[in-house]
């Protein structure tokens, strides 16, 4: 459903209308987990996607975020590339060999081939830094709708 039917049911006021967003609302909402070592871009990410209504989840570094979704099963993870100690590549190709079919964005500043390398080692979607909120709702969006239909597909 597209951002414009959920503007039309909320103007429209009728008790379907309030059906069709709580029906939207629950569906949209995913545990988030962002990695990246500089807090304050993972505090924008966190800002972004929880007034879409994600529960988010962040960590400063690769081995905490793996860690977390040992602990947390989250449905989408969201990595930067370049981090000292374990480098998003890394964190990607740990996290796919240990959770298969995990949702991953990868995102950087440094378009120099390591965007690429993510995709290659298992992220679904890239961005490139600096991250406008439209776009990163849209990727995240992307996985999540790709990941029900897989599921809907399969079950």
């Amino acid at each position: 459903t597209s951002i414009a039917s959920t503007t039309q049911a909320d103007e429209s006021g009728d008790a379907a209308g309030s059906s069709d967003r709580r029906r939207l609302r629950t569906q949209s909402m995913a545990r988030i987990l962002v990695i990246d070592d500089d807090q304050v871009q993972r505090r924008i990410i966190r800002a972004i996607l929880t007034e879409r209504g994600h529960h988010v989840t962040d960590a400063g570094d690769g081995h905490q975020g793996i860690r977390l979704q040992k602990e947390h099963a989250f449905d989408l993870v969201l990595t930067d590339i370049v981090m000292p100690g374990m480098d998003g590549i890394e964190t990607v190709r740990e996290l796919v060999r240990l959770y298969p079919g995990l949702k991953i964005i990868a995102f950087s500043a440094h378009e120099n081939g390591y965007l690429d390398a993510a995709m290659k080692f298992g992220a679904m979607e890239v961005l490139a830094k600096p991250l406008l909120p439209d776009v990163l709702t849209d990727h995240v969006d992307n996985c999540l709708r790709a990941g029900r239909e897989a599921g809907a597909i399969t079950n």
